[in-house]
């Protein structure tokens, strides 16, 4: 039988690691069911990813507002080229290594959701902005930040485009005095190489409805207040907002009606692509309740990520051992969640509605079960995940599979 090599981080290791440089192992027919891939092993439903970028691109469109999903949830050029094919605005990182990422696959506009600090960052933008010709955006909430943005640029003959950060107090990155606001867009005119192109917030460090709509609001009306003092040097101004949580108050907030004719709304949501049977699933289930428009677009998010791993050991009825652990998925905002569960003859069906991992370690989940069950060491079971970006940043390479678990494609990750 021959195996796949494509199973983990741990996997082969390519020395000069360009885009599609697992095109050799795509299409193979592998079975993920028929233990014809190694375990533990990341795979991704073809049809239910294609699914959650329609349906995103969909909202968006009739939202009236652009989309710039964020790459750092899946860092997975072939994600990203079905992101922009699908008609996304840019896409949105939060590092320069994952801007080249990036532009690498196609992104001929790239907003860094993230104050760009550093000689080494600013070089290495330097090189990305020279070789690929691509609309670069990042954020600033601080002076001395622009002085040095300003002075190194200059130096390379180059100019960035500035996203001023507004913030809560409390909260993350952004300004929160209206005083600052005002001496750092005056700050910024000083610097040919900056050019200030519009206003950033990001709403998912508010825990109400009511603060995100008014964070909103007053997003809106500085942003209004900065172009009627000319204070922008692009003729369109961005402004921009988003998380995988509240992106539906924000298309509420951006509305055309809310907005002058220059004004850009971007919404930069990342987790919905993958989805999940966790923190986004219910922050899915609001968006519903609250906007009817997520309701009439004719399907839903789908979560389509899950790690399949063998039963590795039965030390006691109703208690199994899975071969698969921190190292393999994300555990920060809930336990993986038993989805399949596959016989040694490949016989697919539901995992038990009892089935729970109770404890994880580095490379063991502790699942139990009711003592009726018969599973085997060597059975398969898949998981759905909570939080998909922290599952997805432990694969070197991800598994596309059909609705039959054969795998049809792999997705390179640049984490």
């Amino acid at each position: 039988m021959q195996q796949s090599v494509m199973n983990s981080k741990n996997s082969i290791d390519t020395s000069n690691k360009g885009l599609g440089n697992s095109d050799e192992f795509a299409h193979s027919g592998w079975c993920v069911a028929k233990q014809q891939v190694s375990l533990p092993c990341a795979c991704i439903y073809q049809t239910r990813l294609d699914n959650n970028i329609a349906w995103m691109a969909k909202f968006a469109q009739q939202s009236k507002v652009e989309f710039s999903p964020h790459g750092k949830t899946t860092m997975a050029p072939g994600i990203f080229k079905k992101q922009l094919n699908a008609g996304a605005y840019a896409i949105t990182i939060a590092t320069v290594q994952q801007a080249v990422v990036a532009a690498r696959a196609g992104a001929k506009r790239i907003i860094m959701a993230n104050q760009l600090v550093g000689k080494a960052n600013m070089q290495q933008l330097s090189y990305l902005l020279k070789q690929y010709q691509i609309d670069f955006y990042c954020l600033v909430d601080d002076v001395s930040n622009v002085t040095a943005l300003g002075e190194f640029f200059c130096e390379q003959g180059l100019q960035v485009k500035l996203l001023i950060e507004l913030g809560v107090p409390g909260g993350r990155c952004g300004l929160v005095d209206a005083q600052k606001l005002q001496q750092l867009t005056a700050h910024i005119k000083q610097f040919s190489s900056l050019q200030l192109a519009g206003i950033e917030i990001y709403e998912g460090v508010l825990s109400t409805q009511s603060e995100v709509t008014a964070f909103l609001a007053d997003a809106v009306a500085k942003c209004k207040a900065l172009i009627a003092q000319q204070a922008f040097a692009t003729e369109q101004v961005i402004i921009t907002a988003g998380g995988s949580a509240w992106y539906d108050l924000v298309c509420d907030a951006f509305a055309p009606q809310n907005l002058l004719d220059n004004m850009t709304p971007v919404i930069r949501p990342g987790c919905y692509v993958a989805h999940d049977q966790g923190i986004y699933e219910q922050a899915q289930q609001s968006v519903l309740a609250r906007n009817p428009l997520a309701c009439n677009i004719g399907s839903d998010l789908q979560s389509c990520l899950e790690i399949w791993a063998y039963v590795q050991s039965l030390p006691e009825p109703g208690r199994a051992i899975i071969g698969m652990g921190k190292r393999d998925v994300a555990f920060d905002a809930g336990l993986p969640i038993p989805n399949l569960y596959v016989d040694q003859s490949g016989t697919v069906r539901p995992a038990g509605a009892d089935w729970k991992v109770e404890q994880i370690m580095d490379q063991h989940a502790m699942l139990t079960y009711t003592g009726t069950e018969q599973l085997k060491v060597g059975d398969i079971i898949a998981f759905a995940t909570s939080h998909p970006c922290l599952t997805f940043d432990k694969w070197r390479y991800i598994n596309v599979i059909d609705d039959d678990y054969n795998v049809i494609e792999i997705f390179d990750t640049y984490f």
